[in-house]
């Protein structure tokens, strides 16, 4: 059975041990050791809830009396001495009693019942204080007054304030309210203090922005943004700014690249307090939360190659073996102004793209995830991609010789070149794609092939590069005073996209694509083999004209995914559109058939680069589907996929005639550019003209 304690106060014994509060308030103490007439031990003593009640309502009688609000003392009448009460209790300033009445429509005030779900507390349930932010928002948002010391469920807060939910379902349980003279001043003096903020980026005020205001400015949802400033604990509140003050600053200057003079005025800070927050919060992030989400000690080999190895890859470059990783490096650019000191200028000029930049180092796996970024490193001749993968090996930079393995495969462009032998040295595979022989003007089939292999895996890193350039601090050429944290900075991105990102690449249960191409790299293009043996480039007198929207009647009607699987990505089908609206614009999309082969079709297209050059390509087809092509571009000649050229003509003929919408989405770009002008188009003059001038010479 369990055990009753009694009443110190009126000796009933129906207290429990689980309703029995000790008392901490002295004043409390000092009314029970003046009522009892003894000294109250307060960890053995307890009251009731009903005892408790009536001492403040005697403590609030004494308060509310006259003598009490006019300032003066009660005099004492008895041997119980009963002004000591009033004596400890003296208020400093005048409280007058509750005798406003306004319209204003207000809540019940209750310590066991929620404000918003009227849901009663309890030990498993346990309820808060509404914070004084979040009884203001009430009112400014809906009117309602929401009395002090008033109680609610911890989920309906968001920091110290409601969320939008929990706002829409606050009752109106009173039409008015009563006030005193020091509850209406409070109530002005808070909703004075939210007004003067509105001004400005407020993100400690959760209902201040919306959902999109914070994608816009920091990159991040409410609720990231919420998890990121959790994580860096180190970080202080100061008396100008609070912890999410300073990390919004920074992520709204990375995302918006936005200058320290205007992010000034959009906190209402200083600009030397804006660099202080920015250089605070990047040391905050770089040391609680970067090393979680980045680097080669954030993740080990294993979990790396299970979790973010597409089959595709591992199909392609690694045998299917599990334990192989992949690695996609490239180097990307991140610009700064010209520099005044002669030496850095030259280190950091960039000969290829013509301007001062440093280079970050990519490491990227097959799906998109960032798995390190080193550097970053100067842009001069010692500096290119060659030069920094041997030296980030050399120096082990980040623990990279412990983290990789043996036979590790490692896709990279050509500008790795010099290094490849380097890294074989090393027990690693290298997929770089194959380079244009000298005096060639095109890559053999299996040169080909092999490129889309490579290209086929290595675009992500392409798209991890265009990524972090969303955050447009990293896009801008960026002040020279941030090039000593530039690295950082860039670190602190790719862990934001790690974290909230998801992977570029989603499909990790297909695995026939990468098969497909394996069986297709192995073929033959017979259609090029046609056309050398028949000479079918140089002679002009074998093919006839014919007018693609009504008389290639028998070329078959093709749907996107049929599309994508003859081009095996989705690259070509985006410039195919572009080129038939080049050719529709222009009004030469000539084609051409073959009078001796009425299945093999021929296509003079212009190239996107240069106006002087054209290429020619050729399809073979039936009813049912495409069978051959072959182009005289570059990579024409490949049987894994085919360029944009063949792409265009492909889409133009089996899809684009037959889609009403995609004929009307063609030729998109004339809404815009007649409003370009054409130093080109100017009037021929007049013979008239010309002879009246040179008589008005010879007169002179």
């Amino acid at each position: 059975m369990a055990k009753n304690y009694s009443c110190g106060l009126c000796k009933k014994t129906h207290l429990t041990v689980k309703n029995r509060r000790t008392i901490v308030n002295e004043k409390i103490i000092d009314y029970l050791a003046k009522t009892l007439k003894r000294n109250i031990d307060n960890a053995t003593t307890c009251i009731c809830l009903q005892c408790r009640a009536q001492i403040y309502r005697d403590m609030k009688k004494v308060m509310n009396s006259p003598q009490i609000r006019l300032g003066t003392t009660c005099q004492p009448n008895d041997d119980d001495d009963p002004d000591f009460l009033a004596e400890e209790i003296l208020p400093t300033e005048l409280i007058s009693p509750k005798s406003i009445q306004l319209n204003l429509s207000s809540t019940s005030k209750s310590h066991r019942r929620c404000t918003v779900c009227q849901k009663n507390s309890s030990n498993r349930h346990r309820q808060v204080v509404v914070p004084h932010e979040a009884r203001t928002q009430a009112f400014i948002d809906k009117c309602i007054v929401i009395p002090a010391n008033s109680r609610c469920c911890p989920n309906h807060l968001l920091g110290n304030y409601f969320t939008q939910e929990s706002i829409s379902k606050i009752p109106e349980v009173n039409n008015t309210t009563l006030f005193n003279r020091s509850d209406i001043t409070e109530l002005l003096d808070r909703v004075r203090g939210t007004l003067t903020l509105n001004g400005k980026l407020n993100f400690d005020c959760a209902h201040s922005l919306s959902e999109e205001d914070y994608q816009r400015l920091t990159g991040l949802t409410r609720n990231q943004f919420e998890a990121v400033a959790n994580t860096v604990t180190d970080l202080r509140k100061s008396e100008i700014r609070s912890v999410k003050t300073c990390l919004a600053i920074l992520l709204v200057k990375l995302r918006t690249g936005l200058s320290n003079s205007i992010l000034a005025t959009l906190f209402s800070l200083e600009i030397h307090q804006i660099q202080r927050a920015t250089h605070a919060a990047r040391s905050s992030l770089m040391k609680s939360f970067v090393p979680k989400f980045l680097g080669f000690q954030h993740m080990s080999h294993e979990k790396f190659t299970r979790d973010h190895t597409t089959p595709t890859a591992r199909t392609l470059f690694a045998d299917d073996q599990q334990e192989t990783g992949i690695l996609v490096l490239d180097g990307t650019y991140i610009y700064l102004q010209k520099s005044s000191h002669h030496h850095f200028q030259k280190q950091t000029y960039s000969m290829h793209k013509g301007r001062s930049l440093v280079k970050p180092m990519m490491i990227v796996a097959t799906d998109g995830y960032i798995l390190n970024v080193l550097g970053p490193y100067y842009a001069d001749g010692h500096n290119n991609d060659a030069s920094i993968i041997k030296h980030v090996f050399k120096t082990n930079a980040d623990e990279i010789n412990t983290w990789m393995h043996d036979d590790d495969v490692m896709v990279v462009d050509r500008g790795f070149r010099d290094a490849e032998e380097f890294l074989k040295k090393l027990n690693f595979k290298v997929e770089m794609p194959c380079f244009l022989k000298k005096g060639a003007k095109q890559q053999t089939v299996d040169e080909a092939n092999t490129t889309r292999l490579v290209t086929k895996v290595r675009w992500v890193v392409e798209s991890a590069n265009g990524r972090i350039k969303q955050w447009k601090f990293l896009d801008k050429v960026v002040a020279n005073h941030y090039v000593p944290h530039i690295g950082d900075f860039v670190r602190i991105v790719c862990a934001l996209v790690n974290c909230f990102r998801p992977p570029l690449i989603n499909d990790f249960g297909n695995d026939d694509i990468g098969k497909e191409m394996i069986e297709k790299a192995q073929l033959d293009n017979h259609v090029k083999l046609y056309v050398e043996e028949h000479n079918l480039l140089r002679r002009k007198t074998v093919y006839k004209e014919v007018d693609g929207a009504t008389e290639l009647i028998m070329f078959p009607r093709i749907s996107l995914d049929h599309l994508r699987q003859i081009t095996m990505g989705i690259y070509q089908i985006k410039l195919a559109k572009r080129y038939t609206d080049a050719h529709q614009e222009d009004d030469n999309y000539a084609l051409y058939i073959c009078k001796d082969r009425p299945d093999l079709l021929r296509v003079k297209m212009q190239s996107r680069h240069s106006s002087s050059r054209c290429y020619h390509l050729w399809l073979e087809y039936d009813e049912n589907d495409v069978s051959g092509w072959y182009c005289t571009c570059k990579v024409g000649s490949r049987m894994v996929g085919c360029c944009a050229h063949i792409a265009s003509v492909v889409w133009y003929l089996g899809y684009q005639k037959w889609n009403i919408e995609a004929a009307q989405s063609v030729n998109a770009s004339g809404k815009f550019s007649s409003s370009i002008l054409n130093a080109k188009d100017v009037p021929e003059e007049s013979d008239m003209s010309d002879v009246e001038s040179v008589d008005s010479y010879v007169e002179e």
